[in-house]
């Protein structure tokens, strides 16, 4: 029996990156709270980990080996477009990250206005 290793965003760093955002996301609440009288940078530094899962998604995609560049291709449209979060999730949870950016590939083929037929 052979088996078939994919392209995936280790389980460790998708927990360390949830993680890392809510407490960035508790800490911009707890800015806009309780910062409101005189700046606290503290609370301010502890907010900008609520950019920690989007950063970390784009810098595992730059730095991976295990997709090739048009599937990197791919992923980058798709967090450009109007659907970035749902890529983000997708990105995050896919056990198989080539598979889910060919099956974005094909779903964007079948949805350029060229291929419908009016």
């Amino acid at each position: 029996m052979t088996t078939r290793l994919h392209a995936q965003v280790p389980k460790t760093l998708r927990v360390a990156l949830i993680v890392l955002s809510l407490v960035g996301l508790v800490g911009a609440l707890l800015t806009f709270w309780l910062g409101f009288e005189e700046p606290n940078s503290s609370i301010l530094w502890v907010s900008v980990l609520a950019l920690a899962t989007p950063t970390g998604v784009l810098v595992h995609l730059k730095l991976t080996r295990a997709l090739t560049d048009e599937r990197k291709r791919v992923w980058w449209k798709a967090f450009a477009s109007a659907q970035m979060w749902s890529a983000f999730s997708e990105y995050l949870s896919s056990p198989d990250l080539a598979g889910s950016a060919d099956r974005m590939a094909s779903n964007s083929r079948t949805l350029e206005p060229s291929n419908r037929r009016t």
